[in-house]
């Protein structure tokens, strides 16, 4: 494959991951005229189009949705086995694509990262700070933490010495009027719960010597641990709340715990990349600063 095929399926690319001429110009340092040429070469070459081409947006064709698919996993392990191979001031420079739970991002991870992006300046962090899913199989996710260990093939995984209080928790005027005294009475009081890809229905919780795991039944689900946080303050049911979330309200008394003799365990978070970037010189770094500085 010569170099001008190859900037020009690049530059296909590009358009489809940003969804437009310009905006790809703009990640590429390039002029949209280059770019509109390259995809227009590419779409020659190949003998139909690739892009319908509208005032208001852009359309991938049927051939170009399958030719996207078809070459981008292939065209990124090509640039990933060169940076494998660089010297290492090519392989720590580039893209690093990362995932991280909303609220442990902010108050544990995001210092973090700070100073990798201090000590690494070539590297540049897209950092999805969210509670949503992410698939590192498809979603071009270069490293991910978890607060649950992944089960699923293709995945290393490696735990963080970290680990974070969990605490059941309301407002005094909430449990004035809804008291739990017992495992049944969280399962039957208003919870509000964080509704990820597997919503946390499943409290495993320490009473009276025992293990046990409650099947919640959400008053509420909430797409971020904030939001979680938020609506308890205002008063609207119990909640499972990380203590860097909680400190300083069950200290004052904005919030108390649901009921002192129900106990959480610690929860572990995991450093998770697919096992195909594990050569990623970038990748393999930020893991082993990570496992460093969160302990």
């Amino acid at each position: 494959m010569n170099s001008a095929i190859f900037e020009n399926i690049v530059t296909f690319l590009k358009v489809v991951e940003v969804g437009g001429f310009l905006a790809a110009a703009r990640e590429l340092g390039i002029a949209q005229s280059t770019v509109s040429r390259r995809v227009s070469e590419l779409e020659r070459r190949l003998g139909t189009k690739l892009i319908e081409r509208t005032t208001r947006r852009l359309l991938l064709t049927e051939a170009g949705k399958q030719y996207s698919e078809a070459v981008r996993l292939p065209l990124q392990s090509l640039i990933e086995a060169e940076d494998s191979i660089a010297s290492d001031n090519v392989g720590m420079q580039g893209n690093l694509r990362v995932s991280i739970p909303s609220g442990f991002g902010r108050n544990e991870v995001l210092p973090s990262l700070a100073k990798f992006a201090d000590q690494y300046p070539m590297v540049r962090l897209d950092i999805d700070l969210s509670d949503r899913y992410v698939d590192l199989l498809t979603d071009e996710c270069d490293l991910a933490v978890r607060s649950s260990e992944p089960v699923t093939s293709g995945l290393e995984v490696r735990p963080l010495k970290r680990q974070v209080e969990l605490h059941i928790c309301a407002t005094p005027d909430f449990l004035s009027e809804n008291p739990i005294h017992s495992p049944q009475d969280l399962v039957d009081t208003k919870c509000l719960v964080l509704n990820t890809y597997a919503p946390r229905t499943l409290w495993p919780v320490q009473f009276e010597g025992a293990t046990h795991r409650l099947t919640i039944r959400p008053y509420m689900l909430l797409s971020s641990i904030e939001a979680v946080y938020d609506m308890t303050l205002t008063g609207r049911g119990v909640a499972l709340l990380p203590g860097f979330l909680v400190k300083e309200d069950l200290r004052s008394g904005r919030l108390k715990l649901a009921s002192p003799q129900i106990q959480l365990a610690s929860i572990r978070h995991f450093v998770v990349w697919p096992t195909h970037k594990s050569t990623l010189r970038r990748v393999q770094t930020l893991r082993e600063h990570l496992e460093a500085g969160l302990v």
